[in-house]
C-alpha cells in the first residue's frame, strides 16, 4: 500500500494518481490543510525551491512495502518505474528514455508552473468563493462557495497565493507569452503523431495531459485557435485512460462565467496570439523548477492588500462567453 498526501485538485497530484492508477499500485490518499501541511510534519522528504527554503511540498508518497518516502511528481514516477516496471512509463531504448525525460523536465518546469500561476488567476478574480471553498473549506458555512465567508476568504487566500506564486509578476514574467510558446511547440510535435517519444504511451504524455488540466479555464490558452488540436488528443488520451476528462473547478467556473455572460479571456498586453512557435527544439532544464516563495507577514490582515494588488497588475478585460452547459469542448 502507497499512501499518496495530495491537495485533490493539484495537477501535479493528478500525475501521481495517473501513474499510480497506470500500474495497479495499491494506494490511498491522504488530504492535507493546504497551509500548514500538519499532516505530513512527519515525512522526512522537503523540496528545495528556487528560493532556496525548503518545504513540504505535495504530491508526497510514503510505500510502506519499501519504507520509501519521496515528493516531487517526477521523483515518484521515477521510483514507481523502478519498483514496480510493470506496465512501463518508461521507453525501452536509451536515446528514447533520455528525451522522454527532457519532455518531462521541461513540462514539470514550465507548462505546469505557468498553468498553476495563471489558472490560479482566473480562479482568484473570477470565483473567489470556490478558492475559498477549497483552501478553507471549515470556515466557509453552509452557503458553500456564493456565500460571504467563502468570497471573503477566497480574496483572502488569492492574496496570499499571489505572494506565494508571485501572481502579480506574470507580465514582467512574460508567463503567458513563454507558455504560448511551449504549447505550440508541443501542439507541432503531436500534430503528426500519436504520442510524444516512440510509438506507445510514456511518462511524457501523461505528465504533459495532466499537467495541461489547469489551462482549461484560461481562456487565452482554451480558445487558441492553433491549440484545439492539443485540447482534443488530451481529450481523448483522458478517455482512453479513463481519466476524469473535467476537474471540480472547471465546472464551477464555466456556470458563474454562464450565469454572468462574460469570462476575463482578454490579455490586455497581447495585441494577437501568435501563429506559431520560435521554439527550434526541447529546452533542456537540467533540474525540475519550483517556484515557490515563502509568505512573509500576516496573511489573515496582508491578504487582501494583496488581492487588490493582483486585481490592479492582472491585465485581464471581459470577453462574452457563452459555452454548452455540457462544456461540449474537450468532453466530446
Amino acid at each position: 500500500m502507497i499512501t499518496l498526501y495530495q491537495l485533490h485538485w493539484s495537477h501535479y497530484v493528478e500525475k501521481v494518481r495517473w501513474a499510480l492508477d497506470y500500474k495497479g499500485v495499491q494506494w490511498r490518499a491522504v488530504d492535507i490543510e493546504p497551509f500548514s501541511k500538519r499532516e505530513m510534519q512527519h515525512l522526512p522528504c522537503k523540496t528545495t525551491l528556487d528560493s532556496g527554503h525548503r518545504l513540504h511540498t505535495v504530491p508526497a508518497i510514503h510505500d510502506e512495502s519499501t519504507g520509501a518516502v519521496l515528493s516531487e511528481s517526477s521523483e515518484i514516477l521515477a521510483y514507481l518505474e523502478r519498483q514496480y516496471p510493470s506496465p512501463a512509463l518508461y521507453c525501452e531504448s536509451r536515446t528514447e528514455r533520455e528525451e522522454m525525460a527532457q519532455w518531462v523536465r521541461w513540462f514539470d518546469s514550465d507548462v505546469g508552473l505557468a498553468a498553476r500561476r495563471l489558472a490560479y488567476t482566473q480562479l482568484a478574480l473570477e470565483h473567489p468563493g470556490y478558492l475559498g471553498q477549497l483552501f478553507v473549506p471549515h470556515i466557509t458555512g453552509a452557503a458553500g462557495a456564493k456565500g460571504f465567508k467563502a468570497r471573503l476568504a477566497g480574496r483572502i487566500v488569492g492574496g496570499v497565493l499571489t505572494q506565494r506564486f508571485r501572481f502579480h509578476c506574470i507580465r514582467e514574467d512574460r508567463v503567458y507569452e513563454r507558455l504560448e510558446q511551449c504549447l505550440l511547440f508541443t501542439a507541432r510535435r503531436l500534430g503528426t503523431r500519436r504520442y510524444l517519444v516512440g510509438e506507445r504511451f510514456t511518462a511524457a504524455d501523461l505528465t504533459l495531459a495532466a499537467l495541461l488540466r489547469p489551462t482549461a479555464i484560461v481562456p487565452y490558452f482554451r480558445d487558441h485557435p492553433r491549440l484545439q488540436g492539443l485540447y482534443e488528443w488530451r481529450a481523448a488520451l483522458l478517455r482512453e485512460q479513463s481519466r476524469e476528462v473535467r476537474a471540480g473547478y472547471e465546472a464551477a467556473v464555466h456556470d458563474v462565467r454562464q450565469q454572468r455572460g462574460w469570462a476575463l479571456g482578454s490579455v490586455s498586453w497581447i495585441q494577437q496570439r501568435a501563429e506559431a512557435s520560435t521554439l527550434t527544439e526541447i529546452p533542456a532544464p537540467s533540474a525540475v523548477r519550483n517556484d515557490q516563495q515563502p509568505v512573509a507577514g500576516w496573511p489573515l490582515i496582508t491578504g487582501l492588500l494583496w488581492y487588490r494588488r493582483l486585481r490592479a497588475t492582472c491585465g485581464l478585460d471581459r470577453t462574452p462567453y457563452s459555452r454548452p452547459d455540457e462544456l461540449a469542448r474537450g468532453d466530446r
